[in-house]
């Protein structure tokens, strides 16, 4: 009798996949310790294409070694010029809180004379607020997000881990290719290759567009007279990486603020049309044009990526989650053509 050989199958030993799963389930268990490495990749993407065009004329150690000075030492500078401008707003801030309980007694005034039922059940909800202890607990929890954050990155594994990612990126992607079966290679590092130029793309217009924002709201907020306004300004610029929530974060304190300091209703109506144009520059010219175009995102997939991923990760989810819609758009586009040529798809109906 002849011995038939068997075919051999495509399919992935089992004992492969359940290794690819357990790796997975690693990642997600440790994404907390493995902050460092996100941010790395993150600054990588920023620094990437200045490192390859200065490595044009020089070693890529030099190259990498010189940005990285250059970077850190402008980002020193930075902090040192704006965190003390920054930090002395947030200083004064408890010392007004007073003033604004007294404004907003007196303004509760002439409701507590028309109306005394419901303005006494609202002077003793005032009474009963402890600025001192509320405002140690903001502070409280102020210092241990920064905490965690500072924990979570372990800023001295940050620039090493991005060293690294810079000097031999193009090493730890050739391992990666080599993972990959032959037969698939092109396709994945096509795949690749699109995911990383959206990327880059991505994250170097969506830092573009926080700093303008930062610059145009907190202008805007110190012609208009509002209080802290560069310090509102700032947290409505960065916040813009959480789509929609400026809104929240920087217009609605800043009417309570306008709205405590006296001014009448058309200021507290200039703030919010000023502000909402603000926003609309953004919405119509810096995100499509220096952000929608290296993405390719439509607006309700952003809200998608937005409700899913801060679900299922909460904080973290919010912040990665156009990113991360971006890897599973590149992904679903090519399952896509995959799907079209099929000949589930591409046969013809018989004619009869």
């Amino acid at each position: 009798m002849e011995n038939r050989l068997e075919p051999r199958s495509n399919a992935l030993p089992w004992r492969y996949a359940a290794i690819a799963a357990g790796l997975l389930v690693s990642l997600w268990l440790l994404r907390q310790a493995l902050m460092p490495f996100f941010v790395a990749m993150i600054l990588a993407y920023l620094l990437g294409p200045l490192v390859d065009r200065l490595s044009r004329y020089t070693r890529r150690t030099v190259a990498v070694a010189s940005i990285l000075l250059f970077t850190i030492g402008l980002t020193a500078a930075l902090l040192a010029w704006l965190v003390p401008f920054l930090y002395d707003q947030t200083v004064r801030l408890p010392a007004s809180l007073p003033k604004w309980r007294a404004l907003l007694d007196q303004k509760l005034t002439p409701l507590a004379q028309a109306h005394p039922y419901w303005a006494d059940r609202i002077r003793q909800s005032i009474e009963g607020i402890d600025l001192g202890g509320a405002w140690g607990g903001i502070l409280k929890a102020g210092s241990g997000l920064l905490q965690f954050f500072l924990s979570a990155l372990t800023l001295i594994l940050v620039p090493l881990i991005l060293y690294h990612l810079l000097e031999g990126g193009q090493s730890m992607l050739q391992f990666l290719k080599g993972l990959v079966p032959p037969r698939h290679q092109a396709r994945a590092q096509a795949m690749a290759q699109d995911i990383n130029e959206r990327l880059g793309g991505y994250i170097r217009g969506q830092l573009a567009v926080a700093l303008v924002m930062s610059l145009l709201h907190g202008l805007a907020f110190q012609l208009l007279g509002v209080p802290y306004a560069w310090l509102l300004g700032c947290v409505a610029g960065f916040f813009n990486l959480i789509p929609y929530s400026p809104y929240l974060v920087a217009l609605l304190p800043a009417l309570v603020l306008v709205g405590l300091e006296g001014m009448g209703a058309g200021q507290l109506v200039l703030v919010a049309g000023v502000f909402t144009g603000v926003q609309k520059i953004e919405a119509l010219y810096l995100t499509p044009v220096w952000v929608g175009r290296a993405s390719k995102l439509h607006s309700l997939e952003v809200l998608l990526a937005l409700i899913a991923f801060g679900h299922w990760f909460g904080l973290l989810g919010l912040l990665f989650a156009v990113p991360l819609m971006v890897c599973v758009r590149v992904v679903l586009e090519r399952l896509l053509e995959d799907y079209r040529q099929t000949p589930w798809f591409t046969e013809e109906t018989p004619t009869r």
